[in-house]
């Protein structure tokens, strides 16, 4: 079997905890209060600035394909994806600098910094690993609740949710898993097992962080 095939068998349960959060199903289902998925969204910029600078770390030490692809990402990221964010957070009442200076969350902080320091000292697969939960349970995600989206009235709700399922979208998906199984000799399956279960526990976390709305305790 291929890494990714076993991987995802190994996460299976935690995984169904996450597609089944109240916070993604109540997106999907057009009843998630305004306010959780405005947290959600500023948020995520620190997120997504974290995903950039380690796709750059992946690609500084990666084959050319790997970096090739790395650059890609890094770059779709830093430009398209921005550009859209930066939409979406309009239509929502915010502008940029409301998420500039939001003040990560804990879970937030944590999450980046696993993936920035997996990809500091790792390897490029361990960076790979650690990465693809996120761009991966998020299809995974859009896939099961595909038919809530029929029901769905919000529009903001629903036309973040469909990126998700789009051919581009799926592409990336599909580039990040067949590096991963490319990369895979066979060996060392227990780290990367750890390190992609520690991944999806953090993309569990993320969800349940928005929507506690979670803050610093002191």
């Amino acid at each position: 079997m291929k890494l990714t095939e076993i991987l995802r068998d190994e996460a299976k349960a935690l995984w169904e905890k996450i597609i089944k959060h109240p916070f993604v199903i109540e997106l999907y289902e057009g009843t998630l209060p305004l306010e959780k998925f405005r947290f959600y969204l500023k948020q995520d910029y620190n997120y997504l600035i974290g995903v950039t600078k380690a796709f750059s770390l992946l690609a500084s030490k990666s084959d050319y394909e790997v970096s090739k692809m790395a650059l890609e990402l890094a770059y779709a990221d830093a430009t398209v994806e921005m550009e859209n964010y930066i939409k979406l957070i309009k239509k929502l009442g915010m502008d940029i600098d409301d998420v500039v200076n939001e003040e990560p969350a804990p879970t937030n902080l944590a999450y980046v910094n696993f993936l920035l320091s997996t990809c500091c000292l790792g390897t490029p697969l361990d960076c790979l690993v650690s990465l693809l939960p996120c761009f991966w349970s998020y299809q995974v995600i859009a896939e099961y609740h595909r038919d809530k989206l029929l029901r769905n009235s919000i529009d903001i709700y629903v036309n973040w949710a469909k990126v998700y399922l789009s051919d581009d979208y799926i592409k990336i998906v599909d580039e990040l898993r067949e590096a991963v199984d490319r990369l895979w000799k066979g060996e060392d399956y227990e780290r990367y097992k750890r390190i992609f279960i520690r991944a999806s526990k953090y993309e569990y976390m993320f969800w349940d962080m928005a929507y506690r709305m979670e803050t610093w305790l002191i």
